[in-house]
């Protein structure tokens, strides 16, 4: 009965505007355009998101805010578009517009996925303004209560944060079994072994990750930071360069001057210098696979907004 309700609602404006445009065409047309303009004052919030997301996508950063501030101007505005936009916010550094923007979401009526979105923006929020403890706190309490991807990967970085090896190991290890084929999961795992000197296995989980062509930095500075470890200087700054090539924000757990430094560091150690390099591995194969992955390379906005990832995105 409520499906029928609601598809009348929806149909009766256009039985209307079908029944004027019989009687007369110009009343008929009249019609329409006080509909439209009606559905737009109406939707306008939403509108503006839409053609926020839209430029997102697209990696336009500055147009993706213009709209999405026009967007959360207005009291209507969805939780959703709320929580997405503060995700967006919370990748740009604009950490007190971010958490004005969950505030007012905390107190609008959400759906569960809504609410999970906001706890877990929420989480890292209070990571990026250096309460680390209440972040894993509270995504504890998520954890216990929910489990999804994006709480294991935000929930496993954590706790390497945390120096808590033995515990991020155990975590990240009842992740990669929830979802072996996360990228995030999987550097949370190799980053795990890695940390703990447990090389060899870190390397054969950032090999199973470069098949899923990550487009995040971490993937490709923490996998040069085990070849590092194995004596594989050439490789290693393949594998770091290449973390370059990939947008770096706020949520990103490595920044510009660490790679860049890094990086030099290990040309002077190993006297490369800037002189091009292959991994030494199948160059064919490997220029294929480097290629697919710099098509979705970019800007960090080359993406959907989801309200709710975590680190590494």
């Amino acid at each position: 009965m409520k499906f029928l309700t609601g598809l009348l609602k929806i149909a009766a404006p256009f039985i209307v505007i079908w029944i004027l445009l019989k009687l007369n065409v110009w009343l008929g047309i009249a019609a329409l355009i006080a509909f439209i303009v009606v559905w737009f004052k109406r939707n306008q919030s939403g509108f503006y998101a839409y053609l926020g997301n839209m430029n997102y996508q697209q990696g336009k950063q500055k147009e993706a805010q213009m709209w999405l501030n026009k967007a959360v101007a207005f009291k209507d505005c969805k939780p959703a578009h709320l929580i997405g936009y503060a995700f967006f916010l919370l990748k740009l550094g604009k950490l007190e517009q971010a958490e004005e923007l969950l505030q007012r979401a905390g107190k609008m009526t959400l759906k569960r996925e809504e609410e999970m979105a906001l706890n877990t923006n929420t989480c890292l929020l209070l990571w990026k303004q250096g309460s680390l403890e209440d972040a894993m706190a509270k995504m504890e309490g998520l954890y216990a209560e929910y489990k999804n991807t994006n709480i294991y990967g935000s929930l496993g970085y954590f706790y390497i944060l945390s120096g808590d090896l033995d515990k991020a190991l155990a975590f990240n290890q009842e992740a990669h079994e929830y979802n072996g084929k996360s990228a995030v999961i999987l550097d949370n795992l190799g980053q795990t072994h890695l940390l703990r000197g447990e090389y060899e296995t870190a390397q054969k989980l950032y090999e199973e990750l470069a098949e899923l062509n990550p487009t995040f930095p971490e993937a490709y500075f923490n996998h040069g930071l085990v070849l590092e470890a194995l004596g594989q200087p050439e490789a290693a700054l393949v594998k770091m360069r290449k973390s370059l090539d990939y947008p770096i924000s706020l949520l990103s757990t490595v920044t510009q001057e660490e790679i860049e430094g890094r990086i030099a560091r290990l040309e002077q150690e190993a006297g490369i210098g800037g002189r091009s390099l292959t991994d030494g591995t199948d160059g064919t194969a490997d220029a294929a696979a480097d290629s697919a992955a710099d098509e979705t390379a970019g800007d960090a906005s080359a993406a959907p907004l989801h309200p709710g990832e975590g680190p590494k995105v």
